[in-house]
């Protein structure tokens, strides 16, 4: 009998690459389960799908469908999109890779047989097959570096080249600590990328109160400033909490050209901000807002805010792009909404909204694992995220694409025409 073997390509990857999996060697018409499985920061994600060979003896996922699994249909990305949390963690977890410079390693193996969940971690189990393939948020090309400039903290990613690249910043939420997966991979995509910090990382403040808008002003002067980012404007990027400084950027320094917001706070919310010319007050949060659901904590009706709270990002020149997560249950998606309908009409045209039904809050680069739960080290408690995997998984696919396209227009297309008005 033929070895059952199986084939991945490309076996190593950006995490945005998608890869064809095949298995040959089996006899024909038998039914198989491939497992997917991968483990970062001791935390353990898999997947599955069920199969039939070919009479060939072949199951190619990017033209048969599974049957049964974390996911059903033909999808040659399913067993990457759909991993769920292995049974072994008793609570809700959130997939993040912490070491950007190494691989995530995704073990595949296949079992004889139509396998349940149930069954799947069965350690008396011997697959007929078993290989690693490696995706990676950096390139090997790109360059890391450590940033301590001033009050600045972060982490700075650098295409290989001389320069100078489009420029972008990226922040996450109010949970605090430091990201770079996203800007790792922005990096790989051709753009000088600061992994900004602003909360609860090395000596930055652990008291929420204390970030100031003085902290935003200066990470964007001196990162426009650097001779590798294009001097015609940089990007933003953030999520959640982030939005709203990332907004009060754009107030502030003309540099800013581009923001995303995902599912992003777009009004000055849960304490005042701290700024020389005065704090800026903020809405009021409502703790009997909060509703407790199966997955952790829904705060959907915690933030109600009024007309004024919201940022006025239209008073300066840069276009904005909101993504948003129809089935968010951290943030409402109407206050996007709220957000939008208060730009006057003559800068309408730099406001755009992109909608996902049935997508959650934690929209990240593709093929993650879905996060529909997690503890918020701030507030100490379980957030539930929303979102219904599939969708999810589609809006991460998909905005990723609109993300890319965004920067390219403003950074890099925007700057061509101003270099060629020059001539």
């Amino acid at each position: 009998m033929t070895a059952v073997r199986i084939g991945a390509d490309p076996i190593e990857a950006l995490m945005d690459e998608k890869v064809l999996i095949t298995v040959d060697g089996l006899s024909p018409n038998e039914p198989v389960t491939i497992k997917a499985s991968l483990e970062e920061d001791n935390k353990k994600f898999s997947s599955y799908g069920c199969f039939t060979s070919t009479r060939r003896g072949r199951v190619d996922l990017g033209t048969q469908p599974s049957l049964q699994g974390t996911y059903t249909g033909v999808d040659s990305m399913g067993l990457l999109w759909s991993m769920d949390q292995e049974p072994c963690h008793e609570w809700h977890i959130r997939f993040q890779k912490r070491d950007v410079t190494t691989p995530v390693v995704v073990n595949i193996k296949v079992f004889k047989g139509h396998i349940t969940w149930d069954n799947l971690f069965d350690p008396h189990l011997k697959p007929l097959a078993e290989s690693q393939i490696y995706r990676r948020y950096m390139a090997k090309s790109v360059r890391r570096e450590k940033v301590r400039h001033g009050n600045i903290r972060g982490v700075l990613f650098t295409p290989p080249g001389p320069g100078p690249f489009p420029g972008v910043i990226d922040m996450y939420g109010g949970g605090g600590g430091l990201f770079e997966h996203r800007a790792a991979l922005l990096a790989s995509r051709g753009f000088c990328v600061l992994a900004l910090a602003f909360f609860l990382y090395e000596d930055l403040t652990t008291v929420y109160t204390d970030i100031t808008a003085v902290y935003f002003i200066e990470a964007s002067k001196w990162f426009s400033g650097l001779p590798r980012v294009l001097s015609t404007g940089i990007g933003v990027i953030a999520l959640s909490k982030g939005g709203e400084y990332a907004l009060e950027m754009t107030r502030h320094s003309s540099t800013v050209k581009a923001v995303v917001l995902i599912n992003a706070v777009s009004f000055y919310s849960d304490v005042p901000l701290k700024f020389s010319k005065g704090d800026i007050p903020c809405t009021e949060f409502h703790f009997d807002g909060i509703v407790p659901t199966i997955n952790g904590l829904d705060f959907r009706k915690a933030h109600q805010p009024s007309d004024d709270f919201f940022i006025k990002a239209w008073e300066s020149n840069a276009s904005v792009l909101c993504i948003v997560g129809e089935d968010d249950h951290c943030l409402n998606p109407q206050l996007t909404d709220q957000f939008l309908k208060l730009v006057p009409k003559e800068h309408k045209h730099r406001f755009h909204v992109i909608k996902y039904p049935g997508a959650g809050h934690l929209i990240e680069p593709p093929f993650a694992p879905h996060c529909v739960a997690s503890f918020h080290k701030l507030m100490g408690c379980i957030y539930d995220w929303g979102g219904e995997t599939k969708h999810h998984s589609y809006a991460q696919e998909d905005s990723w694409r609109r993300i890319l396209q965004f920067f390219t227009t403003h950074l890099v297309f925007n700057n061509f025409v101003q270099e060629k008005c020059k001539l």
